[in-house]
């Protein structure tokens, strides 16, 4: 054992990745270590490898935080995988080292290394390059470290702070950092980055996947909320929005193609896990995820809750158990819209390029289905003929249990979903497996509910928190809202963070500083109605917008019987992987309850 415990933080030291192939162009003859980053090219070099570290996925091209996603209240994953083991808790089993948590840690970490082996080595050249170049340099491997720090922290807590590339002795005598410590000095870090953005003049958005003045702004709020600090919150998200500079794109679904995200309107997408175009890969393989196997060449494993399904208002505004237009016999109209946006629903019109060249009758180039669960047949859309084809067989049928099917992937089943699939990011000009359309890790939408956030906990509720909340909501469609009570607009804030952002990587962030982890994320996950024809009672809500399915629950699909248990206290944090505490046990000490 003791050959390996020593691996993931050693091999930070050396620089060790498979992906950043940039340093294998670097020639023999260039600069040593003794004045490595001497140039404004040798720089930018470095800073590739740095944006390079921030490419995590888990695995086979999945977006690591969509992957995170699926351990929270909002997804279920197929079962067996890490994430449903994280979800489920003490009934998983979530065990030390489980195979996400463990790669959240790593990833995290080698981005770390990487910006300060950035930020020490251009020290070399600081008389070689203008001012300018120096400081948005500078200030982009300082938000990139600090992003790395704000996941490590929300997951794990305390954790070893690195200011500098650490030495083998540094790493093997590492002690946990307090989180309040580490966020202190991230404040310094990410005011110096946005006054070297300033410096430097650089572009709101300087490229498309590059951080910029918004992201260390925002990236501040993110953390004071993290440590309830909400007047530091409050003033570096208005910072963002006072910079006049960011907006909110008119179309919402165009966020989450490759041509909107080219086009960027407004600006909204401030910083994004960008895929290459010019070459085969990497590929995001989250859409495929989601895609149902009643589809063509399909694979669905990640897949929406009803727990989600339920925090769509109706369209008159209200919460579903208060609407006057929500229809619980047919819960997919009178919605917010958002809600077919981001998630498929029975009945709804499905469409994916599923090969890469058309194959009539069915792809041409698209495949057109009717999500369907209920009946073992699959409505086709059949392009010669200009109609629907009744086809039997259908892998997503939810009688299919009586078949005795023992591996079942599909949207129900033994260990597949509870009759949702995910909607945002599919892209229907792009081949379901070749997607390239990046990931976002922050936007604007984001940062005026982390305002409204943070002044409503403040108890300073007045037009700017309204304005900030109605930007969002308006945008889709949705009324306005009126009230000025701090207990309503916690609500309304919370419940308006979870549509707008679902799917997108920040609700386990949002779970853990709320402290209702523990009840958001247990009990039974169930799903759709399993019989059309008995319309499920409607949930009750908790003061934070939790759901309650009792009155339901015989009513619903759960064939998996996944009952989520995390009320124990040690599910606040996730657990240090084994191998760090194995490697300094005095130093690295382990979580409580691991």
């Amino acid at each position: 054992m003791k050959k390996h415990i020593y691996l993931p933080l050693l091999a930070l030291l050396l620089g060790v990745t498979g992906c950043e192939k940039f340093l294998d162009r670097k020639p023999l003859d260039a600069s040593s270590a003794s004045n490595y980053l001497a140039t404004a090219d040798e720089m930018e070099l470095g800073l590739n490898g740095v944006y390079a570290s921030a490419f995590w996925v888990f695995p086979n091209n999945t977006p690591l935080m969509f992957s995170v996603e699926a351990s929270t209240d909002l997804a279920i994953k197929r079962g067996g995988n890490a994430e449903d083991f994280v979800a489920m808790g003490d009934g998983g089993p979530f065990l030390i080292n489980n195979a996400l948590v463990n790669t959240c840690w790593n990833q995290s970490f080698k981005l770390v290394q990487r910006a300060n082996q950035q930020l020490t080595g251009m020290e070399n050249g600081r008389t070689n390059v203008s001012a300018a170049t120096f400081a948005r340099i500078r200030a982009e491997a300082l938000v990139l470290r600090a992003w790395a720090y704000f996941n490590l922290m929300y997951m794990f807590g305390d954790v070893p702070w690195y200011n500098k590339a650490p030495g083998v002795d540094e790493v093997l005598k590492a002690s946990r950092t307090p989180v309040a410590t580490i966020v202190a000095e991230l404040y310094k870090d990410l005011d110096e980055a946005a006054a070297g953005f300033v410096t430097a003049g650089a572009q709101p958005v300087i490229a498309n996947g590059r951080v910029n003045i918004g992201v260390a702004l925002g990236l501040k709020a993110k953390l004071a909320l993290l440590i309830k600090d909400h007047r530091t919150a409050a003033t570096a998200s208005k910072a963002v929005i006072d910079l006049n500079q960011y907006g909110l794109n008119p179309s919402y679904p165009a966020l989450f193609m490759l041509s909107g995200q080219a086009a960027n309107t407004n600006r909204e997408i401030m910083f994004n896990m960008t895929y290459p175009t010019d070459l085969a890969n990497p590929q995001n393989w989250g859409p495929i995820l989601g895609v149902p196997r009643q589809v063509t060449n399909s694979q669905s494993s990640h897949f929406p809750t009803q727990a989600l399904v339920d925090r769509f208002e109706g369209s008159d505004g209200f919460r579903i158990d208060q609407s006057a237009v929500y229809n619980r016999t047919n819960p997919r109209i009178n919605r917010d819209p958002r809600l077919k946006w981001t998630i498929y629903m029975p009945g709804d019109t499905m469409a994916y390029r599923t090969l890469l060249t058309p194959s009539l009758p069915y792809v041409n180039p698209m495949e057109r289905t009717i999500f369907n669960i209920h009946t073992n047949v699959r409505f086709r859309w059949n392009w010669s003929t200009q109609r629907y084809d009744n086809i039997a067989g259908n892998n997503d049928w939810i009688g299919a249990q009586a078949a005795g099917i023992q591996w079942q992937v599909s949207a129900t089943g033994n260990i597949g979903g509870v009759g949702y699939v995910w909607r945002k990011y599919i892209d229907s000009t792009q081949y379901i497996w070749e997607h390239k359309t990046g990931y976002i890790n922050m936007r604007f939408a984001d940062i005026l509910l982390l305002y409204a956030e943070a002044k409503t906990e403040l108890g300073e509720v007045d037009a700017t928190v309204l304005t900030a909340v109605n930007r969002v909501r308006n945008r889709v469609g949705q009324p306005s809202v009126t009230t000025t009570s701090p207990a309503q607009l916690r609500q309304i804030i919370r419940r308006e963070r979870v549509v707008e952002l679902a799917g997108e990587g920040h609700r386990l962030f949002d779970l853990r500083r709320w402290n209702i982890y523990e009840t958001a994320n247990s009990g039974p996950v169930v799903g759709f109605a399993l019989n059309p024809a008995v319309a499920p009672a409607n949930p009750t809500f908790d003061a934070n917008e939790v759901p309650d399915y009792g009155a339901s629950i015989n009513d619903r699909i759960r064939f998996r019987n996944q009952t989520r248990a995390n009320n124990n206290a040690k599910y606040k944090l996730w657990p240090i992987p084994q191998f760090e505490v194995d490697a300094n046990p005095t130093g690295m000490t382990q979580n409580p309850g691991w």
